[in-house]
């Protein structure tokens, strides 16, 4: 048996190739959450915004993702310093700093964990109550994997999109770079193909 939250038909189609799986029975499952709300809203000082909107649910936990770790970083550390306990995660962490990061999140002493897409798969914490994208999800697959780990428990959730054109706009730059054969950029293309079974166009 195979299983994946979300998956294209060229992923699924990948999956069983790879699996040499003979004739197999295909289930695909409704991607609706009704206790997820979805908001998307104008990014105008981010930092702010998401502070704003931690504080107004001072005793639930969630997730902020970054489009970088330098973002990361940035936004728990400012968390941190405004009294909500807060870590990130990111690749460029240890891996043993990453576990613990992790770690200390699901045991609820840290209520926000600022991360990139690198946070999340197969974690198992039931009571995260929001997901803010302080930045443009690289595709719409990624942004439903990613506000999916609000409200595991059936519980309402929420999933905050913070939208800016320059956030396009850094997509569009890292998708050149790939075009160019540039180093990150050929990583971020690697990154694509491995998460999302996609190539970049």
């Amino acid at each position: 048996m195979a299983l994946t939250a979300t998956a294209t038909t060229r992923v699924r189609d990948d999956i069983i190739r790879q699996l040499h799986l003979k004739d197999p029975s295909v289930h695909v499952a409704s991607f609706n959450r009704p206790n997820l709300t979805y908001r998307v809203i104008p990014k105008s000082q981010a930092y702010r915004q998401i502070l704003d909107f931690v504080r107004a649910r001072p005793k639930e936990s969630g997730i902020v993702y970054c489009f970088s770790r330098a973002s990361a970083d940035s936004v728990a550390a400012k968390l941190a310093q405004d009294g909500v306990k807060s870590l990130a995660y990111h690749a460029g962490l240890s891996s043993k700093d990453r576990s613990a990061n992790q770690d200390t999140f699901l045991r609820d002493e840290v209520r926000v964990v600022c991360a990139t897409v690198a946070f999340g798969m197969g974690i198992n914490k039931p009571n995260v109550r929001f997901v803010i994208h302080h930045d443009l999800p690289k595709n719409i697959e990624g942004y439903y994997q990613e506000t999916g780990r609000a409200g595991r428990d059936g519980l309402p959730g929420e999933c905050l999109l913070l939208y800016s054109p320059g956030d396009v706009a850094k997509q569009t730059a890292f998708i050149a770079r790939i075009r160019k054969g540039d180093p990150v950029g050929a990583r971020y293309a690697q990154h694509l193909r491995h998460r999302f079974g996609v190539e970049p166009q």
